[in-house]
């Protein structure tokens, strides 16, 4: 009788007998197919399959080094295939190759690929000795605690990169999401981590029962939780009437200097389209504007005549110059301008892109020793702001910025000692194209609003506009690539601030803490 594939002694089995390139290779493929579990895609499938792989050959392996090298490989394939849209950043730049890119993109997967080597390491260093089906549950908890601490420490080290974290997976479902109010998205994630194991688990005889079951009562939970936490009828701001303009223009079309004035027009004659009784405020994206606004007193009031005659606030991205004893410095902004023209409030940019807007000090001095400065930051660094601050707008709520890339950061989104009552996020994802990039952008905006309980307004160059509620769900959008405007009122945040905004990543660190216990208790009773 012929033995099903789908079994741990078969698996162990053609791991053991397949060359280390063959291994390698498909490791390689694995780490690939593991990123369709993310958006746009939402395939989680692909990660019941591809993780539980990577932890038989880590088992498997025959040293820690060799562990760590065939999780480095699967991370690569897993972390080039998620960012390949990074690459379509460098298609818009004339002075440099498109295929420029993708080498900067297999330089990140190979800097983050690190992350899960450590894991795969990890998991060779606490079982090297143990059985892999006697000590089945162990192992697999061990897998999720490591990975799950991996991916904290991706989001925090060398100022973070919490991209496509595991539990992003379940944005296919609004009502899945909403765990994240009580213990954020790396709580997700270890809970999504648990899911993924449980058809691997159920090879083992000893399990198939009990394995589906806990499997469907997580499930439950989470789908009953989040049906019961989001509200039949949404509450609004009833006074504050916002116009989200999207000019859809072209990267390649923003920034060259014969265009400024162009796409100020632009700007202007949308958000003038449509006319509604009351103050409006009108929201532009990521440096729609190009000119320094601060500056410049007679463009700001030519802006501020699109308001109409009740008043309101126009706000736009731009790069703010300052000069200071130490020369000239230039920040990635926005600006509040009011019916006269005036300043109501600035923000500058305080979590810049690495390379992308500045060169980190610890690399610089190679960089421009070798002239490569331009392809990472086109010659012009940008200077960090002082982080999250309130900006208090006449006729509005108290309100909190990100600029673009501020937004993907998990408890860093809000100043903490004057809380606002939503959140602007303006962003410019024009630069990567039609791709799964702008898409995932969206989604982790969304998991900001649930673990915050507040609204957030998202303003895109090209797309994805939308209006978020407290609760992660987008009222409106505009989708990629269209030109738009998005009239909408604000949405109130919850009344109670969630359990994750007061406690942060100390939720997080509780759950592994309750794992790691509980897996001490499964070693010791299966004998370790």
């Amino acid at each position: 009788m012929v033995r099903n594939f789908f079994d741990i002694d078969v698996l162990t089995r053609f791991v053991d007998q397949s060359s280390g390139l063959k291994i390698k290779l498909i490791l390689l493929f694995s780490g690939c197919l593991s990123a369709l579990s993310f958006a746009p895609f939402y395939f989680f499938p692909t990660y019941m399959i591809t993780l539980p792989f990577l932890l038989v050959v880590a088992i498997r392996s025959s040293n820690r080094l060799n562990a760590f090298f065939n999780g480095y490989i699967f991370g690569i394939g897993h972390f080039f295939a998620g960012l390949y849209w990074i690459g379509n950043s460098f298609a818009v730049e004339p002075s440099l190759p498109d295929w420029a890119g993708f080498i900067m993109v297999a330089v990140l997967a190979a800097y983050l690929a690190v992350f899960i080597g450590v894991v795969t390491c990890g998991i060779k260093y606490f079982h090297h000795k143990h059985d892999l089906k006697k000590h089945l549950v162990s192992i697999v908890l061990t897998f999720v605690v490591l990975w799950s601490v991996g991916e904290w420490l991706r989001g925090i080290l060398f100022t973070g990169f919490p991209w496509n974290l595991s539990g992003y997976i379940f944005g296919f479902s609004d009502i899945m999401l909403q765990s994240t109010a009580v213990w954020g998205i790396y709580g997700l994630t270890i809970i999504v981590l648990t899911l993924t194991f449980i058809p691997f688990l159920t090879l083992e005889k000893r399990y198939q029962i009990s394995a589906p079951v806990i499997g469907a009562f997580i499930v439950l939970f989470l789908y009953l939780y989040g049906a019961n936490r989001i509200p039949e009828q949404l509450e609004y701001n009833e006074d504050v009437n916002l116009r989200i303009v999207q000019a859809n223009i072209k990267q390649k079309d923003k920034w060259p200097i014969d265009n400024w004035g162009k796409n100020l027009i632009t700007y202007m004659d949308m958000s003038e389209a449509e006319q509604s009784s009351g103050p409006v405020h009108i929201i532009w994206p990521e440096t729609a504007i190009i000119y320094s606004l601060s500056e410049e007193n007679l463009r700001r009031q030519l802006i501020s005549k699109i308001l109409p005659p009740e008043g309101g606030t126009v706000f736009t991205g731009f790069p703010r110059r300052q000069y200071d004893p130490e020369g000239r410095k230039v920040y990635n902004s926005l600006i509040a301008i009011d019916e006269n023209g005036e300043i109501e409030g600035i923000y500058d940019k305080s979590h810049l892109v690495p390379f992308g807007e500045y060169i980190p000090s610890f690399i610089r001095t190679i960089i421009l020793s070798l002239g490569l400065d331009k392809i990472f930051t086109g010659g012009q660094g940008f200077s960090h702001g002082p982080g999250p601050s309130t900006l208090n707008i006449d006729g509005l709520p108290p309100v909190g910025v990100l600029i673009c890339y501020e937004v993907i950061f998990p408890g860093q989104v809000v100043n903490v000692k004057e809380r606002p009552d939503w959140l602007l996020n303006i962003t410019n994802d024009a630069w990567y194209g039609d791709s799964t990039g702008p898409h995932q952008h969206l989604l982790q905006t969304r998991v900001r609003s649930i673990e915050e309980g507040i609204p957030i307004i998202r303003s895109a160059g090209t797309g994805i506009s939308a209006v978020i509620d407290s609760y992660g769900r987008v009222l409106n959008k505009a989708p990629l690539n269209k030109k738009m405007v998005i009239n909408s009122r604000l949405p109130k945040e919850i009344e109670d601030r969630t359990f994750y905004s007061m406690l942060k990543e100390w939720t997080f660190a509780c759950i592994i803490i309750i794992y790691v216990f509980a897996n001490i208790v499964v070693c010791r009773r299966s004998g370790a």
